[in-house]
């Protein structure tokens, strides 16, 4: 199984889950003749019930086979399959934790002696398989762990070199990213995800295009691809291949909607194909000493990295996940699970932004010289906008996560920022967005 699994939504950076499914499709000795009676006695399952998991999971009928996993776990509870195959639905399901749990047990558990050999060919897999479970909860430093430990395990395993590289990308380094990229290239040349992923350390446009060019290569048909790489030429004056795309029926697709407001502002704004690079743009432009505020801090990796050239700052989030549910993303994702980062400079404020804003901001506080917004849902955002504003000049740097790109985001921070704009007669310069990490840098026009 290679699926397009997207990172928590500040990117459009994709991984791989590795399937070890397919593995047990042919029984080893100890699987064959097995009956149900015999499950808890001998620790295994019986080859039956292997196919028609299997054969469900190739269905997609992934909560059916939870379901019917768990009960059989109850009774072998050292299944090497089932362990495997509830980790690897329920990640698919984007129910991280429980993929986070199965893995785990998968890892730690002690196998009858029919089932180490299972263990051993499906360690590689599951480990890669973890970290990207670990990575969308925000727990970098475990999902790095089991990366490298899926490496160490297969050492040219294309995917997990992939893996890293999103990972190190989401850390801020974009030479390591950059290096297990083409490492996941030089060993699966075909494979056009590590090249898709490879944009996102581009320098320029001209790097950017080239390498969207080698990715189309491997995968012509790959949509998203060739819409960025249209929107790329339009950005350097070509727009026939937009207006192509436009003409094949494609002008509702969010990816060529972002582009198309891109292309209709007054000015092209600085193109950028990541979020640190959005962000040292957005500090080069702002006003040295002044407060850094951000609405919307989770683990705290982009407040800690802008806090860099900041001697105060203030975080807003309630660390325990979105407050409602936000398109299919369910309410409490994106949760810190209660940990409230440790910065030097930082002042945190724990709760809804509805309840904490007006008090925070009762009182005069420092104007801003730089102040994220990745909250992304729209009332969260236009409430931090509006109880914001006495800290907001023209000279305040504003940035946006989730602005473009996004299905139906011009409903979300999109929509807030307009509608706080119109609201109180104001207007706003773009100075910079990123396609592939979504965001959008700009300023207030008083």
């Amino acid at each position: 199984m290679q699926q397009f699994q997207h990172t928590h939504t500040s990117d459009l950076s994709a991984t791989m889950a590795a399937s070890s499914v397919s593995l047990a499709v042919t029984p080893t000795a100890q699987l064959k003749d097995k009956s149900l009676d015999k499950i808890a006695e001998c620790g295994l399952i019986p080859q039956s019930a292997i196919d028609l998991l299997t054969e469900m999971f190739e269905k997609s009928r992934y909560p059916m086979v939870m379901m019917l996993a768990k009960s059989l776990l109850n009774e072998a509870p050292n299944s090497i399959f089932l362990l495997n195959i509830i980790g690897e639905s329920a990640a698919i399901l984007k129910q991280n934790e429980e993929a986070v749990f199965y893995y785990s047990a998968l890892i730690d558990c002690n196998p009858v002696l029919g089932e180490k050999l299972r263990k051993a060919a499906y360690l590689p897999n599951v480990h890669n398989n973890l970290s990207i479970a670990l990575k969308e909860l925000g727990l970098l430093d475990e999902a790095e762990e089991h990366v490298r430990k899926a490496i160490s395990l297969r050492p040219h395993f294309a995917i997990a070199y992939n893996t890293y590289g999103t990972l190190l990308n989401d850390r801020a380094d974009l030479q390591g990213a950059r290096k297990n990229l083409l490492k996941a290239i030089q060993l699966d040349p075909n494979d056009h995800i590590p090249h898709w992923n490879l944009q996102s350390t581009a320098i320029d446009l001209q790097q950017a295009q080239e390498i969207l060019e080698a990715c189309l290569q491997k995968t012509p048909g790959f949509q998203k691809g060739v819409i960025a790489l249209a929107g790329l030429r339009a950005f350097s004056g070509d727009t026939s291949h937009i207006d192509m795309l436009r003409s094949a029926g494609l002008s509702d697709d969010p990816l060529l909607r972002s582009i198309d407001w891109v292309l209709s502002l007054p000015k092209l704004p600085e193109i950028h194909f990541n979020r640190w690079t959005v962000f040292d743009s957005a500090v080069e432009c702002s006003k040295p000493g002044r407060a850094l505020y951000e609405f919307g801090v989770w683990m705290g990796d982009s407040f800690r990295y802008l806090m860099r050239t900041r001697k105060t700052g203030y975080g807003f989030d309630t660390f325990s996940g979105l407050p409602e549910a936000w398109r299919t993303v369910p309410a409490g994702a994106y949760s810190s699970f209660g940990r409230v980062p440790e910065i030097d400079g930082g002042e945190f404020v724990v709760g809804e932004f509805i309840e904490t804003l007006p008090k925070f901001f009762s009182v005069t506080r420092p104007t801003a010289g730089v102040m994220n917004f990745d909250a992304d849902l729209y009332s969260s955002t236009l409430c931090a906008l509006t109880h914001a504003l006495p800290v907001i000049d023209a000279e305040t740097i504003l940035i946006f996560d989730e602005f473009i790109v996004n299905s139906d985001w011009e409903q979300d921070e999109f929509r807030a920022l307009n509608e706080f704009c119109l609201a109180h007669g104001l207007s706003y310069d773009v100075l910079a967005i990123s396609l592939f990490t979504k965001q959008m840098v700009c300023k207030i026009i008083f």
